[in-house]
C-alpha cells in the first residue's frame, strides 16, 4: 500500500511490496500495459521475484496488415516507415537472467559448429555436412531469436504499449485495467 502523506498536494509515491500503485503501469487481461517510455517495478517480468533492472530496452511493432505486402523488400522499407516504438526498463531475477544467458550462450555454440561443418562441406564436398551445416546455422539464428523474447509486443498505440509474455505472478501485483475516460462532449444547443 502507498504510505499517507501529510501533505494532500504531494506527487504520489509507489510501493513496490504489495504490488504497484501507479497510473503508468497495468494489467489487461493476461497483458501487461504500460506507457511508451516506463521503468517497470524492479521485480521478474516472469516469476515476480526481486530483479536486477536491465537497460533500457526498445520494443518496436506494426500492424499486422502491412504483411499484406508480399514483395520483401517493399515490405521492408514500408515497415521502416510505419512501425511504433517505445522503450522500457524490465527487470529480471538472476535465474531468468542465466536462463537468457545460457540460451544465447547455445545460439552461438550451435552457429559456430555450423561453420566448422561448413567448411568442412567445402572441404571434402560433402553435400550431407552443408545440408548439417545451413540446418545447425538455421537453428541457432532461431534459437537466438526465441531467446532473447523475455516479453513480445501485441500493440503499441500514441500512449501505450501492451505486452504478452509477463508470467502470472508479475501480473497479479499489478492493477486491474484502466477504466476508459468517459468523453465529455458539450451538447449542443438546437
Amino acid at each position: 500500500m502507498t504510505p499517507k502523506s501529510p501533505n494532500p498536494y504531494a506527487a504520489p509515491k509507489a510501493s513496490f511490496k504489495d504490488g504497484v500503485v501507479t497510473n503508468r503501469c497495468w494489467r489487461d487481461g493476461k497483458l501487461l500495459v504500460a506507457s511508451r517510455r516506463e521503468v517497470l517495478p524492479p521485480r521478474c517480468v516472469k516469476c515476480n521475484k526481486p530483479a536486477v533492472m536491465d537497460k533500457p530496452r526498445s520494443f518496436s511493432w506494426h500492424h499486422p496488415g502491412w504483411y499484406v505486402l508480399i514483395p520483401v523488400l517493399v515490405y521492408i522499407m514500408a515497415s521502416m516507415f510505419v512501425r511504433k516504438r517505445a522503450t522500457l526498463v524490465i527487470g529480471l531475477c538472476e535465474e531468468h537472467r542465466r536462463k537468457r544467458r545460457n540460451v544465447s550462450l547455445a545460439a552461438y555454440g550451435l552457429f559456430a559448429l555450423g561453420i566448422v561443418a561448413l567448411f568442412k562441406a567445402v572441404n571434402h564436398v560433402d553435400p550431407r555436412l552443408g545440408w548439417l551445416a545451413s540446418l545447425l546455422m538455421g537453428g541457432a539464428m532461431l534459437l537466438a531469436i526465441a531467446g532473447q523474447h523475455t516479453l513480445r509486443v501485441a500493440s503499441i498505440t500514441q500512449h501505450e504499449i501492451h505486452l504478452k509474455g509477463c508470467g502470472p505472478a508479475f501480473l497479479d501485483s499489478l492493477p486491474n485495467a484502466q477504466p476508459a475516460a468517459p468523453s465529455r462532449r458539450p451538447r449542443s444547443m438546437p
